[in-house]
């Protein structure tokens, strides 16, 4: 009995020794390999890098650059050539002397002015002759008709009237009003109106206020009857005023409480 333990104890001591043995061994493979991958022991031996081509390296070479000669061209000079110009010799003209032709001159008047423009003359009362009989009268200047001056503005207002307020206001409304008409009195909506007054500034267009009319337009300048004062302007499609400024007063009772002013046109613009 004790010599088969004895024979088993030794069995696995050589087991033991050659276990130790083998790990030493790859230890020792392990370490050769890290230290040497190119070794022939390495089962996996790393890759083969190409070898790497050193390429030559191109020296460029100066390029000759040619010089241009410059050569010089005569230039032909061009010789004016005299041209004669002829010489017009004016011709003289014989000048009519102009005939003088006698007036008239009745002993004891004056002398009669002549006309500078017979179309405009007329005649002058008859010129007693001294022995009791006549003789027609001169021919006198008639003064030239004279010609009206334009409007320095297209459109012109006309009178300020009065009316009381008849929307749902009443009395409790102040306004200015008004119209604008062309030059047949035809109605011209779309123009602009401006009113200033104190603290109070604002812009309508004609035909903007239906109850005045096709070109009516109408400011409420205020709620309670007072007397104030603004300044009324129609302005052209560039903002620059086409009308004479009008200064409108309003009314202070209820029945003066819209104030109304008609601009009229009367020349274009």
């Amino acid at each position: 009995m004790g010599h088969r333990q004895s024979s088993g104890a030794g069995f696995l001591d050589v087991i033991t020794v050659l276990f130790v043995a083998l790990t030493v061994g790859v230890i020792a493979l392990v370490v050769l390999i890290l230290d040497d991958p190119n070794t022939p022991l390495n089962p996996f031996p790393p890759p083969t890098v190409a070898p790497v081509l050193a390429l030559p390296t191109l020296t460029p070479s100066p390029t000759v650059t040619a010089t241009p000669t410059a050569t010089d061209t005569p230039t032909a000079t061009a010789t004016p050539t005299a041209t004669d110009t002829p010489t017009v010799t004016p011709t003289a003209t014989d000048t009519p002397t102009p005939t003088a032709t006698p007036t008239q001159v009745l002993v004891g008047a004056p002398a009669p002015a002549q006309p500078t423009d017979f179309s405009q003359a007329t005649a002058l009362p008859p010129l007693d002759d001294g022995s009791g009989g006549s003789v027609p009268g001169a021919v006198g200047p008639q003064p030239a008709p004279s010609t009206p001056t334009r409007a320095p503005f297209p459109f012109m207002a006309g009178p300020a009237r009065y009316e009381a307020n008849d929307n749902d206001q009443g009395c409790q409304w102040l306004s200015v009003a008004g119209t604008v008409t062309g030059l047949s009195g035809e109605p011209l909506p779309g123009l602009a109106i401006e009113i200033t007054g104190e603290n109070f500034r604002s812009v309508r267009f004609s035909g903007s206020a239906g109850r005045w009319g096709r070109s009516g337009f109408e400011f409420q300048v205020g709620a309670a009857l007072r007397p104030a004062t603004f300044t009324l302007l129609v302005l052209g499609p560039t903002g620059a005023p086409i009308s004479e400024p009008v200064t409108i007063e309003t009314g202070i009772t209820c029945q003066t409480n819209v104030a109304l002013v008609e601009f009229r046109q009367n020349h274009a613009y």
